[in-house]
């Protein structure tokens, strides 16, 4: 239960409203999340999100990008939108440099969800990689890499932010199983189900879930608890989720994902979850 977001901080902004744009503070850094299809920025999983960010990360002005208007068309439209939608996002960085000398767009986070991961990478790339990072919450698959890979410049990439990580929670399934940030995450080794998916009497926010949206789902669940401190989502550096599992990697680095990330560790990490929330164990002392 965290404090709801009051008036004061929580307003709309629309390219050309100069007055609500002067609002964001100056000394603040901005993070920016997009939400994927057929969401939209008012879904109480997305107002969530905006709140469970901007408790734990108050030295940030932290928005929601709303494009519900184009994701609620059916998945060929929705994502052919992306473009449009980093190109909306581009621009928003871009009226904030103009605005403000002291705003650099090298201190933007800004954070995806699915087809938002990919919208995330297209306006990072409009804005030459230069962004401080961008957070991919399970890239989706259909039309970006399956069933072919498209060239990067039209999905995300390590290239549109000076740091990307990516989680990885539905491989091969409506998300990507593809390496395309400096620090991938797969938990579970990033494939359906995820623990917190699995059909359990003895869980029932799993009864009548399906597997494979729920567990694409997850990336966002996981990102939102990583967001306190008192639980770091981290993974070990592995070659593979085979080789993690079976303890060839014990002595390997560890990253850390999420918000709290230290934007060091390179590379493909794995760690296992519980099947309820917290998902992880509390450990209070972790740096990375």
């Amino acid at each position: 239960n965290y404090p709801q977001v009051d008036d004061e901080t929580h307003f709309d902004l629309q390219l050309g409203d100069l007055k609500a744009f002067h609002r964001l503070r100056s000394h603040k850094r901005v993070a920016l999340f997009l939400h994927g299809w057929r969401d939209e920025g008012s879904k109480q999983w997305v107002q969530e999100m905006l709140i469970t960010w901007t408790h734990f990360q108050p030295s940030y002005d932290v928005c929601i990008v709303d494009w519900g208007h184009l994701s609620q068309d059916d998945y060929k439209a929705a994502s052919g939108s992306i473009f449009q939608v980093g190109l909306t996002v581009a621009a928003i960085v871009e009226s904030l440099e103009a605005i403000n000398p002291r705003f650099s767009r090298k201190n933007v986070t800004i954070a995806g969800f699915s087809l938002g991961a990919h919208a995330a990478g297209f306006a990072g790339s409009l804005l030459k990689g230069e962004l401080e990072q961008i957070i991919a919450l399970d890239p989706a698959a259909p039309m970006f890499t399956m069933p072919t890979i498209v060239a990067p410049k039209y999905r995300l990439d390590e290239n549109d932010a000076q740091f990307v990580q990516v989680l990885h929670t539905s491989s091969g399934t409506l998300g990507t199983s593809l390496k395309c940030g400096h620090a991938d995450f797969y938990p579970n080794g990033g494939t359906v189900p995820q623990p917190n998916c699995q059909q359990s009497d003895q869980i029932p926010e799993t009864r009548n879930r399906n597997p494979i949206s729920c567990s694409h789902s997850t990336a966002a669940v996981f990102f939102k608890q990583s967001m306190d401190p008192t639980y770091p989502f981290l993974g070990t550096h592995c070659d593979s989720y085979t080789d993690f599992v079976n303890g060839h990697c014990v002595h390997s680095h560890l990253g850390r994902f999420g918000v709290h990330s230290k934007q060091l560790n390179h590379g493909n990490f794995y760690f296992i979850t519980e099947p309820e929330e917290p998902y992880v164990k509390p450990v209070s002392t972790a740096r990375r």
